[in-house]
């Protein structure tokens, strides 16, 4: 029926989204929201940021008594430093709040994630057809036959208090393109900036197997390739 259509189509939207928020696929505003960004070099960093801007306004015609401008005053003032920085403290403690938060009710919602996988490995085709029909087109051509042999594909977010998270693709045995039935790629955030990438391992079975291996190592739009890929953020052409 239509209705049963509509429901399979949102589920398989729903699924891949919640690919997509973890890698940022470049679906919009969707990466993961407790990973902290560095801090702004304009306004944390009071040697080059505030004096850079001392150095754009200078002979621009403004009021210079005191040794600089009241603009360039107030941008290099301590006290906006200091705001600054009890502002990002609070940021972070609100992640922190909120990542518990979150890691607590993925607790909660690990055995439907798990029920939902169990039964999602007898539809054929199921992850085939929600990855190539996603509105983001995150499949490649080559990739489609690769991908119809995927039985399982579950993401396990928040496994650290940093926002790490990994993502296990399971392919069926009867899968004669890969040597591997079960691939994971892990990523784990560090801090704001750093991060450690440990990619997924496929190994072709197959001449079509590396033909396909080495087409999604040069494409940037990729299920495949960003399994393999050393890169956490996924992107599009």
């Amino acid at each position: 029926s239509n209705s049963k259509i509509i429901g399979h189509r949102c589920l398989a939207f729903g699924l891949t989204i919640e690919l997509c928020r973890v890698i940022d696929w470049n679906c919009g505003p969707l990466m993961w929201p407790f990973k902290r960004r560095a801090p702004d070099a304009d306004v944390a960093n009071s040697s080059s940021g505030p004096s850079a801007k001392r150095a754009r306004h200078s002979g621009s015609g403004e009021g210079s008594e005191g040794g600089g401008s009241a603009k360039d005053k107030v941008l290099g003032s301590q006290e906006l430093l200091d705001a600054q920085l009890e502002l990002q403290l609070l940021d972070e403690r609100c992640a922190e709040e909120q990542i518990s938060i979150q890691q607590r009710y993925d607790q909660l919602r690990r055995p439907y994630f798990d029920k939902r996988g169990e039964k999602l490995k007898h539809v054929p085709g199921f992850w085939k057809s929600a990855l190539c029909g996603h509105p983001f087109r995150l499949a490649a051509p080559f990739e489609v036959e690769a991908l119809e042999h995927i039985i399982e594909l579950d993401v396990r977010e928040n496994v650290d208090r940093k926002g790490s998270y990994e993502v296990c693709v399971k392919f069926s045995e009867d899968n004669s393109l890969f040597k591997e039935r079960s691939v994971v790629k892990k990523v784990t955030f560090h801090d704001a900036v750093t991060e450690q990438v440990e990619a997924a391992t496929l190994t072709a079975a197959s001449d079509h197997g590396s033909e396909i291996l080495a087409s999604a190592r040069g494409t940037q739009r990729s299920v495949l390739g960003w399994l393999i890929s050393r890169q956490s953020v996924g992107t599009t052409a």
